[in-house]
């Protein structure tokens, strides 16, 4: 009987999709005990490979001496080029203005495959606080791809395809998505220039092709994307990066208002984030079970899982998110009709929001408020509300579908004919604009 060889193995248990004829190995498996046993012997491998403490025991262990020459030398080789990207890169990045003085494309001394890797990683970091920059930053490391010298260049595709996706998440976040999908075309057409794309890079690229998709309303593909990039993480042991597509599966389908399958997996996600430490995973699971609980009117389980996400973010002081998740507990009493607590909570979380310049989030608690003294039956000052709602969009410039839906509103309350309905209709509105500029708005009936 003739046997499977390691490598086939290996390719079998590590990536079956690829694998040419995964059932001849399963027959074969299921009779030959020479394969079996090799078969655990490559799993046993693999699982030590994910282990970190398998990695912290090789960092502690001397080099050994019959290392070969060359690979010593390539390994000291890297390290120099890296420990150079940060002395010419770390003292610039920190400003914006003066990384754009710098003008790293144009200065030979950056062209290194290092300081490519270093600006995606910072880009990477920089993305959800200042996406403009991180824009930037993903922009000059394409710019150098393009003038490394020809031995780098040679090996590039790793790093053209990691700036083009670091690229795409800027632009997410900037909410241009069109443009963010023709990034990850690109990212996806470099990783795979050399004959074979690594799986690991393309999920990542699923993933973020994910987000966008579910920013875009697609949320059948965001659910399919989300699952898949889950999928291979999962194989390559990365935790975080596996509870992260599973928090945008989950958002794809609450999306879809297919809430009960979104919850298991919010669920899923908040018992394994809290076993394994993942603290800010954990508030983002919390609070996005708690806002399906909310939707199927369980409330007690809502409020539950709000404060729970609430003494997540304290222990990890992230004050927006605690001014955030301290907006929807204040919403869900008054969704209750709690309205003597829910009332003043909402007036304290919009002035929390506006105390940390989150002026589009503040705006919307205020609407918010103003839906809320309606149904209370308390109209007065729900005009004055929603003036200052338009002041504050009108000082940060104000679109032609954001003046539309406002004045819509402001007719309504000068008429005497406003009611929580209609102020919620110019709220969702108004939350969906910034990503969706196209988006036109639709008067209530």
């Amino acid at each position: 009987m003739s046997h499977y060889t390691e490598d086939q193995l290996s390719e079998y248990i590590l990536r079956r999709e690829s694998t040419s004829d995964p059932q001849s190995i399963e027959k074969h498996l299921a009779h030959c005990a020479e394969c079996r046993k090799a078969l655990e012997l490559v799993a046993t491998f693999d699982d030590a490979l994910r282990d970190p403490l398998s990695w912290q025991i090789a960092d502690s262990m001397a080099v050994r001496r019959e290392a070969p020459p060359e690979l010593l030398a390539q390994a000291r080789a890297i390290a120099a080029e890296d420990r150079y990207a940060r002395e010419v890169l770390l003292p610039i990045v920190e400003s914006p203005i003066r990384f754009s003085e710098a003008r790293v494309g144009d200065d030979p001394r950056f062209r290194t495959l290092a300081v490519i890797r270093l600006l995606c990683s910072i880009a990477n970091k920089t993305h959800e606080q200042q996406p403009q920059y991180g824009l930037l930053l993903a922009d000059a490391a394409l710019g150098i791809c393009g003038k490394l010298p020809e031995k780098a260049k040679a090996n590039s595709a790793w790093f053209v395809g990691t700036a083009w996706k670091e690229r795409a998440n800027a632009l997410r976040y900037l909410g241009r998505f069109r443009e963010a999908e023709a990034a990850l075309d690109e990212a996806e057409n470099a990783f795979a220039s050399e004959g074979y794309a690594e799986p690991f890079d393309l999920a990542i690229v699923s993933y973020v092709r994910a987000t966008v998709r579910a920013e875009t309303e697609q949320f059948s593909d965001a659910v399919r994307l989300a699952r898949e990039a889950a999928e291979q993480f999962a194989i390559y042991g990365d935790r975080r990066r596996y509870l992260s597509s599973r928090l945008v599966e989950g958002m794809g389908l609450y999306c879809a208002d297919r809430d009960h399958e979104a919850l298991s997996i919010f669920e899923a996600v908040v018992e394994t984030s809290r076993a394994e430490g993942e603290t800010w995973i954990l508030a983002r699971a919390l609070a996005n079970a708690a806002s399906c609980y909310t939707h199927l009117q369980r409330y007690d389980e809502a409020t539950s899982h709000y404060a729970e996400a609430m003494g997540v973010l304290m222990a990890m002081d992230v004050p927006t998110e605690q001014a955030r998740i301290q907006w929807a507990l204040a919403s869900l009493k008054v969704e209750r009709g709690h309205f003597e607590d829910g009332l003043p909570a909402l007036e304290c979380a919009r002035e929390t929001l506006r105390r940390l310049d989150l002026s589009n989030d503040a705006s919307l608690c205020t609407l918010d408020l103003a839906a809320g003294l309606l149904a209370a039956g308390h109209p007065e000052g729900v005009d004055e509300l929603c003036r200052s709602v338009a002041l504050t969009f009108a000082s940060e410039g104000m679109t032609r579908s954001a003046r539309k839906a406002l004045a819509f509103l402001s007719e309504a309350v000068g008429s005497g004919v406003v009611t929580p309905d209609l102020v919620r209709h110019v709220r969702v509105y108004l939350e969906k604009l910034p990503t969706h500029p196209r988006l036109e708005f639709v008067q209530l009936q």
